[in-house]
């Protein structure tokens, strides 16, 4: 197994990554993506598919991005350190945590994606899994440390209040905003274009440049997602095949005569 991160590196070299959400969970699809030119693969295992326990999918989905040469980027239903180390474990490199509350819970996430962390042991564990190449991966300690990423998604309004604290969680990947789940904690359900939901949005944006993290956005408009790159955003969703489908064969549908 490759353990070289392309989305880390260039999220660390300050390029943007372009991703799409991969909804059915298909090893095939992943495959196409990264054909595409997809930088990485969004699998929400938070608010749907398969369980995210199931390491034998994980194992054909990060064997599907390797070859496609895609990275991907599995949501985790929230900051189990024992599910963190499941993923890792069957080759994933990037994870996303979702609903964070506090920069504890961070900094209780992010190490146990480490086998050192901040100069002491970390809370990853090794195994002679995929990650390592079924144990035959050289200087897989240090490699993995150095290729996987972790982010949170900031959407709650207990993570805005310690926001400070939490971009100060050493080695945190990224941040990723989730505006739907904020407009619900800032009292304006379902409207995530309301003034105080896109000020506190651009609070969050600031907070993570001035902090030098990296940070992620929904836009699925190509403008908006020229747009979001040029604010500094370098984590970028643009869709994915539920939208294509409903957007291409609806159209098709539409303009058959019958």
């Amino acid at each position: 197994m490759d353990q070289h991160n392309s989305l880390r590196e260039a999220i660390e070299s300050g390029d943007a990554v372009l991703g799409a959400c991969g909804d059915t969970f298909s090893p095939s699809v992943v495959e196409l993506y990264g054909e595409l030119g997809v930088d990485f693969v969004w699998l929400d295992f938070e608010h749907g598919g398969p369980s995210p326990h199931d390491s034998l999918l994980l194992q054909d989905l990060t064997r599907a991005a390797d070859v496609g040469g895609t990275e991907l980027f599995v949501r985790i239903p929230g900051p189990d350190p024992a599910l963190i180390r499941k993923s890792l474990d069957a080759g994933v490199r990037n994870l996303l945590v979702p609903r964070v509350d506090s920069a504890d819970e961070v900094r209780e996430a992010v190490e146990a994606t480490r086998f050192v962390y901040e100069g002491e042991p970390g809370e990853r564990g090794k195994s002679g899994s995929r990650a390592s190449a079924w144990g035959h991966a050289e200087n897989y300690i240090e490699s993995e440390d150095e290729n996987v990423c972790l982010g949170v998604m900031i959407e709650k309004t207990t993570a805005v209040d310690e926001l400070e604290e939490i971009l100060s969680v050493p080695e945190l990947g990224f941040v990723f905003i989730g505006p739907s789940d904020l407009s619900v904690q800032m009292g304006h359900p379902n409207e995530k274009t309301h003034p105080d939901v896109q000020n506190q949005i651009t609070e969050i944006r600031d907070a993570c440049l001035d902090a030098d993290v990296p940070v992620g956005c929904i836009a699925n408009d190509p403008e908006d997602a020229t747009q979001a790159i040029e604010d500094g955003y370098q984590i970028v969703r643009i869709g994915g095949e539920f939208g294509a489908l409903k957007s291409t064969i609806g159209d098709r549908l539409s303009r058959i005569e019958r």
